[in-house]
């Protein structure tokens, strides 16, 4: 009995502490130290970025089995790369849909931000721009050794592409500077007010090709003093492709996947592993340049440019430096899961508001208060004692998970929000259950305390049941879906595991406190025709 006290003591003192956390005193302008952080809403609960990306299909055009279903796949691709870019940043649910205007396939990427963080924000705001417009290009080169007549000619080349791309009717110079810069050596984008310092010309001209002393130059008037620029310089890199002998390219084509190494000093490294033909290039490159060395690109940036020491038939190359056992690891997701089917470039961002504002969801906490309120009156009136119980054990598991949801900082969706909904009435189901149950071993001429034992015992196999195939298809949810979606699966599969906690552990003590203080005293249960019946 002692024990049975002291859990109903610790159930109340913890319900008062639980309430005391979730309370969401920051919407009332109430600061109370250590109350947590505050709710993450979603989109449609509060406002937020949209970033608008124009997807670059001019490379993959060009491919010989491109049509409607490839452009397709590319397009479905980009949007599930995004999608895990933008969930590895915990700042969503996000939404992202594609659109087609001007000719042009753009992907729409909506990140929810908060009212009043505006530090928090940028720099949720630059953190997303970086890692979604990140293209993950894995190159091998080797050095140049000398530069020749054709490599200068190819760089004014370059400079007439580049120009062509920024005169097209409809384009945007800074759009196409940013598809430049990656795509190609030595090109360097900005902007600047002291362009004839920098760059060391007489004359500014808009939209043509300036010849300077180490380059090209392509401007675009900002302001009345300021430029856009775009340089080529007329000397390509120290690094040039490697290639084998029929002039494959070893790169990303080839390659299969990542992963996270130790050497014998427990040193990490990152092994890339490539595909029948990527190993036969790989060793026909290490076979030619043995004791020289091979770089490593990846987003256009030297990683690291080993010697080559022996010829490699494996096809696994391995890139080794100063790297902490996280950098590794984020390294080695990158590659194996961000690599881009085709470029994309940030072409707009704009704010937009919420679907239904802060006033709209407080009308939704009032009508969710107002059903619990009514389920509060369906349990005392059909259960008495027992109904107020559960729900108290009711009252108790929404606190839980509103705790849980604010210490992990769960996205609140209109999706997660039907989520916890659902699971709630899950919760009352297990209760229901055993309830009946115990009605039923009463009625045998079970005394209460027996029959409440009883009852537990033989409706937790059904109450097991029904929420383990409900936790599956939540988790199914949660890890198949898209982020809209995936709110709705977290969100009920959190609520079963809670409910289950409630029902059987919360609801026990209580239920076992109350048959011992009434003893059997049904009257006090069940409606006064069972008593008579009993």
């Amino acid at each position: 009995m002692k024990n049975l006290i002291f859990r109903l003591f610790f159930i109340i003192l913890a319900g008062a502490m639980l309430f005391s956390y979730v309370f969401p005193r920051n919407s009332y302008g109430i600061d109370v130290p250590f109350s947590g952080n505050e709710y993450k809403l979603g989109l449609d609960l509060q406002w937020g970025i949209e970033l608008d990306y124009k997807v670059d299909l001019s490379v993959a055009e060009k491919e010989e089995d491109y049509n409607s279903e490839r452009k397709k796949a590319i397009l479905e691709g980009l949007k599930s790369i995004i999608d895990k870019r933008v969930e590895t940043l915990k700042i969503n649910d996000s939404v992202i849909t594609t659109a087609s205007y001007a000719g042009e396939e753009h992907i729409i990427v909506q990140i929810p931000l908060k009212w009043n963080s505006s530090f928090e924000n940028n720099a949720n705001i630059k953190r997303a721009k970086e890692a979604i417009w990140k293209v993950v290009q894995i190159e091998f080169k080797e050095l140049r050794g000398e530069i020749t007549e054709d490599d200068v000619k190819q760089r004014y080349e370059i400079a007439q592409v580049v120009l062509e791309e920024v005169q097209k009717e409809g384009n945007d110079f800074w759009v196409s500077a940013q598809k430049f810069e990656i795509t190609k050596e030595n090109v360097e984008i900005g902007e600047s007010e002291s362009i004839k310092n920098i760059f060391k010309v007489d004359e500014l001209k808009v939209h043509e090709i300036i010849e300077t002393e180490n380059g090209y130059l392509i401007l675009s008037q900002l302001s009345w003093e300021k430029y856009k620029y775009i340089f080529i310089s007329n000397t390509p890199s120290l690094w040039k492709p490697a290639a084998d002998t029929e002039w494959r390219i070893l790169n990303d084509k080839y390659f299969v996947n990542s992963s996270v190494q130790s050497d014998e000093t427990w040193n990490s490294m990152i092994e890339l592993v490539f595909n029948d033909d990527g190993a036969d290039i790989f060793w026909e490159l290490t076979t030619r340049l043995i004791n020289q060395p091979i770089a490593i690109f990846v987003w256009g940036e030297l990683l690291t440019s080993p010697t080559v020491q022996a010829s490699i038939l494996s096809g696994k190359a391995v890139i080794t430096g100063s790297y902490t056992r996280q950098e590794a690891r984020e390294l080695s997701n990158d590659i194996n899961t961000w690599v881009v089917p085709a470029p994309i470039i940030l072409t707009s961002e704009k704010t937009i508001d919420s679907k239904i504002g802060w006033e709209s969801l407080e009308k939704l906490v009032i009508a969710w208060v107002a059903w619990f309120a009514i389920i509060f009156l369906f349990l005392v009136l059909i259960y008495r004692l027992w109904g107020l119980i559960a729900s108290i054990a009711l009252l108790l598991y929404v606190l839980i998970v509103l705790s849980i949801i604010k210490t992990l900082g769960i996205v609140l969706t209109l999706a997660s929000i039907a989520g916890l909904i659902l699971s709630i009435g899950m919760a009352i189901d297990a209760n229901i259950l055993i309830f009946e149950r115990i009605k039923v071993e009463i009625k045998k001429g079970k005394k209460l305390r027996d029959a409440t034992a009883i009852g537990f015992k033989q409706s937790w196999s059904a109450i097991w049941d029904s929420n383990f195939t409900g936790f599956i298809v939540a988790m199914i949810l949660f890890i198949f879906w898209v982020n809209l979606i995936k709110g709705f699966g977290l969100m009920l599969a959190l609520g079963i595991i809670v409910s289950l906690f409630s029902a059987m552990w919360i609801s026990r003590v209580l239920l076992i406190l109350l048959a011992q203080a009434v003893k059997d005293k049904t009257c006090f249960l069940w409606m006064k025709k069972e008593k008579e019946n009993k």
